[in-house]
């Protein structure tokens, strides 16, 4: 689905100055909290994120839904022991970061005790990792992430007018 689709491009044009405002707030904020949560090191949620991400990918519904990874993923009782484990040169090849920075960062992550590494090198999430960004973390980005795009939504989809 073409960005044509979501909203209109007349209506993009005329407000393109605050809808950049809008998602540079939110943005920043994002990048803000990111850079606290992980002592100014912003490789490191990337990284992260991207584990996370390889870990759980067989999780999602081949149609897209969400409701299928919301049973899947969270409600089963041994989601850990299905996460598909990873390694640095993958985490590598689909970042962009050098294998080594990678490597460092996974070394990092281990001893927060986020990730954990098998002998043969292969890195899943740990279960702590759930509970370090489900709480006030993802809350706050999640309010955020909704009023931004609400405001922006209002911005781009015009309001429907009353047939009479």
């Amino acid at each position: 689905m073409g960005h044509q689709h979501l909203f209109d491009l007349d209506c993009y044009d005329q407000h393109k100055s605050s809808v950049a405002i809008l998602m540079n707030h939110f943005f920043l904020r994002y990048l803000g909290l990111l850079y606290h949560e992980f002592a100014g090191d912003l490789v490191l949620p990337i990284v992260l994120g991207e584990i996370a991400h390889q870990n759980v990918h067989r999780f999602y519904s081949r149609k897209g839904s969400s409701i299928t990874v919301d049973e899947q993923a969270v409600k089963h009782p041994d989601r850990m022991n299905y996460l598909e484990p990873t390694n640095a040169y993958s985490i590598s090849e689909a970042t962009g970061i050098p294998r080594e920075t990678v490597r460092r960062k996974i070394d990092k992550l281990q001893k927060k005790g986020w990730v954990v590494k098998n002998e043969r090198g292969e890195v899943r999430i740990s279960a702590t990792v759930s509970e370090q960004f489900t709480g006030d973390f993802n809350i706050k980005i999640m309010a955020e992430l909704l009023e931004t795009s609400e405001q922006i939504r209002h911005l781009l989809i015009p309001e429907q007018k009353p047939r009479t």
